[in-house]
């Protein structure tokens, strides 16, 4: 007697037999294509449909008193401001890094704090910086972080500013250079940075988008 195929064996099955003979004999083709389904989708939402927003200029606080709400509230302050509809999707971003005070908080978490910090600071993602003094010079010292702000301020600016810059001689400078700005008694830092110390406020020497970065730092002294 000839044997019957498994083709003939499939059509002489009910509906739930044949759903379980599937199941039984495909399901792992099934769940890695199903899988790979929603990978490729979600990298299309991704890349066409939903774009992640690109930055327009990013603003970053540094510090152990440090308020999420009120960077969120400067952020949506901002984005209007500086955001043009010829920007397409961009938006401002207001970042805060937790960093403890005087070594008293968990050394591990500092420094992953501090090599996020600087990875950001290297890939150019960063404009404006808002820290402790202490940690700007040794930023601006060493490091040469931060740019001269006679190469981004116009003269009215730096004109207006000039009682409150902060002057350092880098590592690579043959003189002093004007590197900071002090905001401690600024209102709109005052709504993110709640400190008892000095705080500055500094544009990363490697910027990308220096209109943007111009626009936020008039803002923020009321020039704009």
């Amino acid at each position: 007697m000839q044997k019957k195929t498994n083709k003939a064996k499939f059509q002489e099955m009910n509906g739930k037999e044949k759903r379980e003979y599937i199941w039984e004999y495909y399901k792992l083709h099934i769940i890695f294509g199903a899988i790979g389904l929603f990978i490729i989708g979600s990298l299309m939402n991704t890349w066409f449909i939903n774009p992640p927003p690109k930055t327009a200029v990013h603003v970053v606080f540094l510090g152990s008193g440090i308020s999420a709400d009120g960077a969120e509230n400067l952020e949506k302050e901002l984005n209007p401001l500086i955001v043009t509809e010829e920007m397409g999707n961009k938006k401002v971003f207001v970042s805060t890094y937790y960093l403890s005070s005087d070594g008293t908080g968990d050394p591990q978490l500092d420094m992953a704090t501090q090599t996020k910090f600087m990875a950001n600071i290297s890939a150019s993602e960063l404009d404006i910086l808002v820290l402790d003094e202490l940690e700007f010079k040794a930023l601006a010292e060493t490091q040469q972080t931060f740019l001269p702000l006679d190469q981004i301020l116009p003269e009215d600016m730096l004109a207006s500013l000039e009682d409150k810059f902060i002057r350092l001689k880098g590592e690579e400078d043959t003189e002093e250079q004007i590197y900071g700005i002090d905001v401690t008694d600024n209102t709109k830092v005052k709504s993110v940075a709640i400190s008892e110390g000095k705080l500055t406020m500094g544009v990363v020497v490697n910027t990308q988008r220096r209109e943007e970065t111009l626009k936020t730092l008039k803002w923020f002294f009321g020039m704009d």
